[in-house]
């Protein structure tokens, strides 16, 4: 039996994709604020890039469930096709 293999990007629902592009976008500019803050030492511009890397993280912590609801949903498709 062959299979393709397993791509979660092609796979994925648009709102997995939302959520991983939504993670990786804020955790950069999180990175990147960060940075800034160091070189100007402005205590708003970190709070700004703790918050953007926060935020970045929560997004992906959504994209996983995302994504474990949809794999329950089709394990259980397969189930039920015998």
């Amino acid at each position: 039996m062959t299979e393709k293999p397993f791509d979660p990007w092609n796979s994925g629902t648009p709102a997995y994709r939302a959520a991983l592009i939504a993670g990786m976008a804020c955790s950069f500019l999180g990175i990147l604020t960060l940075i800034f803050a160091a070189v100007a030492d402005s205590g708003p511009a970190r709070t700004t890039g703790i918050v953007l890397i926060a935020a970045g993280i929560i997004s992906h912590v959504t994209g996983i469930g995302l994504r474990k609801r949809q794999a329950v949903h089709i394990i259980r498709e397969r189930k039920s096709q015998g």
